[in-house]
């Protein structure tokens, strides 16, 4: 009996000190693949809400930080009458929505998301695509989301 208590002593010295590590890696995985799972389903939000939404600029615990997105020639988007494009001969082009709302990323704290070229994710649940940058202390990962449906995927 004095044996397999001393043996049960030593496990539990080994065992229970990574007990606290092991707790703080699943809840930080949870947390990531919550992250990706909202990422997914974007496009599922759009059409649910039949809203185009735009993801861009920054991100933190406490929402979208305004004003962090990139500054964009006026000239550069077309006005709602000139958004016709020829149906043969060139390369369609998908053009941004008129109206979108902004997307929300719900993210913990200390963790920052980073957007720096507008992802639209249409009403029809079409995507366009781009990237997104996670940062979470000193450690950063990129994410790829590829059209149509911007499944993300975790880029090395």
């Amino acid at each position: 009996m004095l044996v397999v208590l001393v043996i049960l002593g030593l496990t539990a010295g080994v065992v229970v000190p990574q007990m606290s590590t092991m707790g703080a890696s699943f809840d930080f995985s949870l947390k990531r693949e919550a992250f990706e799972q909202t990422l997914n389903g974007l496009a599922y939000q759009a059409f649910r809400d039949n809203q185009d939404l735009l993801l861009i600029g920054d991100y933190t615990d406490a929402g979208r930080v305004e004003g962090s997105e990139p500054k964009r020639d006026p000239g550069a988007s077309l006005a709602a009458s000139m958004r016709t494009l020829p149906a043969a001969g060139e390369e369609r082009v998908h053009q941004p929505p008129l109206n979108p709302a902004y997307a929300q990323l719900p993210l913990p704290a200390g963790w920052r998301a980073t957007v720096s070229a507008p992802i639209y994710f249409r009403a029809s649940g079409f995507c366009g695509g781009g990237a997104v940058t996670l940062e979470i202390g000193r450690a950063a990962y990129s994410y790829e989301l590829s059209a149509p449906q911007c499944h993300a995927r975790l880029v090395d």
